[in-house]
């Protein structure tokens, strides 16, 4: 309930924000209006503003401007039956925008005076709404344990039926879906999601006890992102399940395209950014190092007729520098295609296209090459143990937290976390069940963080992470939460014994002009400062 107050807090906040560009829309339709009393078009662009303001304000807790909007809407209906605006309803119409401009200015005071909610960057963040649909019981039940160890909110349902039910009361973020159901087929009901508005976006696994290739072709076919055979590889079903969910929360991809002619540029540029991605260009290969360094690029399209320099050589540049080994590389030319595609996958290329490429087959390899090096990327970044971030991975997150805090202030917390007494744990009840505590650990904080917080397994039994626009004081009471949570958790012992496990953390707030190295040195001596201060605490560095 927490949650959907805050949301609706920051819905309201936009929605006052954007009154004012509504409220300037109709002044500008009203000095219309004044000047030519038949304008059909004002009237019905007046009419649907006035509409607007009519079923929203009440909407968010603001039933005057309900009223005020039918009021206009009523007037607008009534000109437009009688050809044309009269100078009463002008005068109407005038009164009300002057009654609404009152209505928001007293909003946006009282919205000004109540100031920042006091827990505003501590709540909790939306779980991933995840539906299991599969007739076993102890299976809908195991997933749905899973699901919430890793951070998730799970849902079931039994057939077909309940499933859509299920899918009309709310659309979830992902789905799981066996393919034998007592009233239908999984394969339909995924047909079935795929087939609804935004029906693209949840993530869609199917679980099934057949393992012929002819099922597996059939789940792509019906829309499905992955195939997993019972008995399933939980982890790795885990993995994918977390990749596809983070990848339609992923920033934009950022293209590379070296390319000289202005008008093969153009083209380009053009349908790739119509897709979202983000796009620079480098007309002079001289230049593609620095290019390369400043865009930082997912992937590359390389046109292979260049200026001065073969773009096969330039691929094979790229190859030899272990920064850009993983990089996608899509090769162009207009060359015949057989005897480009080989000299391509010689000089280290992923793909080749042949120009014209068609603007369909450019944005499916592209989408296809992205996709497949972020999950490769996520697989190498993400610790095995705790599938958070590995240490190299979460330094070079931060190293970018610094980067952004050079450019514009921002309020960043390193918080350096650290199981006590881990090796009296390991001694005495063994290395499994010390694994089985820092999994717990770990899923905590995947649990109670944001999306927006990087947090790593930086090394041992010890735990990194970046939280994002916080200040000290937040900081500090969120790490205390999770302290409070985490020792009051049990632990099970091989004999069956519970125990329970503590943790020492220390926060450092980012102040430039620090560097990394000084960032992450000063939560480490924050967090050293905790242990020998008796443990089980959360202390800040000095400022």
């Amino acid at each position: 309930m927490q949650s959907w107050e805050d949301t609706l807090k920051e819905l309201r906040v936009e929605y006052i924000r954007e009154s004012r560009d509504k409220l300037e829309d109709v002044e500008r339709l009203l000095a219309r209006l004044s000047t030519a009393v038949t304008d059909d078009g004002a009237l019905q662009a007046l009419l649907r503003r006035f509409h607007g303001f009519a079923g929203s304000g009440a909407t968010y807790g603001f039933p005057q401007v309900s009223t005020l909007g039918l009021e206009g809407e009523r007037v607008c209906r009534e000109s437009l039956e009688s050809g044309g605006a009269s100078t009463a309803a002008l005068a109407r119409w005038m009164g009300l925008r002057d009654e609404l401009k009152a209505q928001f200015s007293a909003i946006q005071g009282q919205v000004a005076a109540a100031g920042r909610p006091r827990d505003e960057g501590l709540r909790e963040p939306r779980k991933p709404d995840i539906l299991v649909v599969d007739d076993d019981p102890s299976i809908a039940q195991m997933l749905l344990k899973l699901l919430s160890q890793e951070g998730m909110e799970g849902r079931a349902a039994a057939t077909r039926t309940e499933a859509l039910d299920e899918i009309e009361r709310r659309v979830p973020d992902g789905l799981i879906v066996d393919i034998g159901l007592p009233d239908g087929s999984g394969y339909e009901l995924v047909e079935r999601v795929r087939s609804l508005p935004n029906g693209d976006v949840p993530a869609i696994l199917i679980l099934s006890v057949r393992t012929g290739f002819l099922d597996k072709v059939e789940a792509v076919h019906c829309g499905a992102d992955g195939y997993f055979e019972k008995s399933v590889d939980w982890d790795a079903m885990v993995r994918r399940l977390q990749h596809l969910l983070e990848r339609g929360k992923s920033e934009a991809a950022r293209i590379l395209s070296v390319e000289d002619d202005p008008s093969q540029a153009a083209y380009i540029k053009a349908i790739l950014q119509s897709a979202g991605y983000e796009v620079t260009i480098c007309d002079d290969p001289g230049t593609l190092e620095n290019v390369l360094a400043a865009t930082r690029p997912d992937l590359v399209l390389m046109d292979i007729f260049l200026p001065g320099i073969s773009g096969f050589d330039l691929v094979r540049y790229l190859r030899q520098d272990e920064k850009y080994a993983a990089l996608p590389v899509i090769s162009l030319s207009t060359e015949g295609q057989l005897e480009a595609q080989i000299k391509s996958a010689r000089a280290g290329a992923d793909d080749h296209l042949t120009k014209p490429v068609a603007p369909g087959l450019l944005l499916s390899t592209v989408a296809a090459r992205i996709e497949r090096a972020r999950f490769l990327k996520g697989l190498l970044n993400r610790d095995g143990l705790t599938r958070l971030l590995t240490h190299t991975a979460f330094l070079e997150r931060a190293r970018g937290t610094v980067q952004r805090s050079e450019r514009a202030p921002l309020s960043a917390a390193w918080v350096m976390l650290d199981l006590d007494r881990f090796k009296a744990v390991n001694d005495t009840h063994g290395h499994p069940t010390g694994d089985r505590v820092i999994g717990a650990m770990a899923a905590l904080l995947r649990r109670r963080l944001r999306q927006s917080d990087t947090i790593g397994r930086y090394g041992g039994e010890e735990f990194a992470v970046i939280l994002d626009g916080l200040e000290e004081a937040d900081a500090l009471r969120l790490v205390n939460l999770l302290l409070d949570e985490f020792s009051k958790e049990e632990h099970t012992a091989p004999d069956g014994s519970r125990f329970r496990v503590t943790f020492s953390a220390g926060v450092a707030m980012l102040r430039p002009p620090m560097s990394l190295e000084g960032w992450r040195q000063a939560a480490d001596n924050a967090l050293y400062e905790a242990k020998a201060a008796g443990r089980s605490r959360v202390l800040a560095a000095h400022a």
